[in-house]
């Protein structure tokens, strides 16, 4: 026999069981929110015989959580005297990573971007850890359209909220169809990522070593490279290539139709291969730039650098200009002109390998932030064959990563199914469209 049920008053809800109820989370929940002590007073912090302190990077969703990468000092404790996590608490993180969940394991500590929803005996926080979908509902949005919650937004967001016993039922129905869902994911995650080594080692074993088979070899004399083909070259990048640099913009100056332009965010982008341009890369600035800044327009054979990252392994991330169209390179950005005029798609893969980065990532300086400087870039060392051998490299791998690509492709699509598959089947049962039958 069907449900009775009844309009929850939430557009975004819709229909609910008849016996259930809506209200905000202060209705339900206590709420406690953590602290940052001064990062650069390392007298409050202790991570040797300190006290666990949870941040963001130490929630793995919906695990539980009993030690922490960093800990705070027994002089913090004394003098501040911060409000310790109840055994038991749900913590939901409501910056950067938002809507990130994981228990905690014992009496503990977190950082000020994470809400710890207390235990009690009237409220079942392995439901809410499902329910808690809709309180990212009431977040804002900053600047970069990324979401962001506050103590008010997450009080006031409206939560559902069924007997306990059902909460109870609802909540070890979804532990075990997730954890069905959770275990391909991480299967097909894992062939994702032998798929995308396997990517690089073709990619590394073709642009150092050729796809001729054997063949004499020679030291490169080079330490991230070691042996060459006898008849390769080596070179400094500043032989082949004079330096440039991306306009002087901010994304303020970007609009819908103009000029198309190249930045820092779309050359760290997941969506940029390195070896070329992709239309989803592309965004626009004023025509009037090309009478003020023609010098940072690019063509075909050029490259465009980030000349930042907020970590190593972006360090030597580019665009590699395959097509002739009238292109900028944008913000924090550092242009390669090629002198030769020539295809130089073998160079965008050899530039993607890490044996070649690895002399960029060695001589970049910062700490959370790296800087890529032009003499870094210049210095930098080359290999590579004749122009043929060059052209027979980038078709070889054009057409190997296009096979694996297909393969990642069919793989990330199935994930991207089985989240969206996992989603619907939680909202269905933590709004009672879907029972759980006994």
């Amino acid at each position: 026999m069907a449900r009775k049920m009844k309009d929850s008053g939430i557009e975004w809800i819709g229909e609910i069981p008849e016996e259930w109820e809506t209200g905000k989370v202060k209705k339900y929940y206590n709420i406690q929110i953590g602290f940052t002590p001064d990062t650069k007073n390392e007298l409050l912090y202790d991570d040797t015989n300190g006290y666990d302190w949870v941040n963001i990077s130490d929630m793995i969703d919906g695990q539980t959580i009993i030690n922490t990468k960093k800990k705070i000092s027994q002089y913090y404790i004394e003098i501040c005297k911060p409000k310790i996590i109840p055994k038991g608490s749900l913590m939901y993180s409501f910056k950067l990573s938002v809507g990130q969940t994981a228990y905690a394991g014992k009496n503990i500590y977190s950082n000020e971007a994470i809400a710890s929803f207390l235990p009690s005996e009237t409220v079942n926080l392995f439901f809410l850890r499902y329910s808690s979908i809709f309180i990212i509902l009431n977040a804002q949005t900053n600047i970069y359209n990324a979401k962001i919650l506050n103590q008010d937004l997450i009080k006031n967001a409206y939560v559902i909220f069924p007997t306990l016993d059902e909460q109870q039922r609802i909540a070890d129905f979804l532990d075990q169809k997730c954890a069905q869902i959770d275990e391909i994911l991480q299967k097909t995650r894992d062939t994702i990522a032998e798929y995308k080594k396997l990517k690089q080692s073709i990619i590394t074993q073709a642009v150092t070593k050729g796809v001729r088979g054997k063949r004499l070899m020679k030291d490169s004399g080079i330490e991230w490279i070691g042996e060459i083909p006898e008849e390769w070259e080596i070179a400094r990048l500043k032989r082949d290539f004079s330096f440039g640099k991306g306009l002087p913009i901010t994304k303020d100056n970007l609009i819908e139709n103009g000029l198309a332009v190249i930045s820092y965010g779309q050359i760290h982008s997941k969506h940029n291969t390195g070896v070329r341009i992709y239309n989803d890369l592309i965004r626009y600035v004023s025509n009037d730039y090309i009478k003020t800044n023609s010098s940072s327009l690019v063509h075909k054979g050029d490259f465009i650098f980030a000349d930042t990252s907020e970590d190593l392994d972006g360090c030597g991330n580019c665009v590699y200009v395959d097509r002739q169209l009238q292109l900028f390179a944008g913000y924090h950005t550092i242009i390669l002109f090629s002198k030769n005029d020539l295809c130089n798609k073998y160079l965008a893969y050899l530039f993607k390998t890490d044996q070649w980065r690895s002399q960029i990532r060695s001589r970049v300086s910062g700490v959370k932030l790296f800087s890529i400087s032009r003499k870094i870039l210049a210095n930098a060392t080359i290999i590579f064959p004749a122009l043929d051998e060059q052209q027979e490299i980038a078709l070889y791998l054009d057409e190997k990563c296009a096979e694996i690509d297909t393969l990642i492709e069919k793989k990330e699509q199935l994930v991207n199914e089985l989240e969206s598959y996992k989603k619907s089947l939680i909202y269905e049962y933590v709004t009672g469209k879907k029972e759980v039958v006994i």
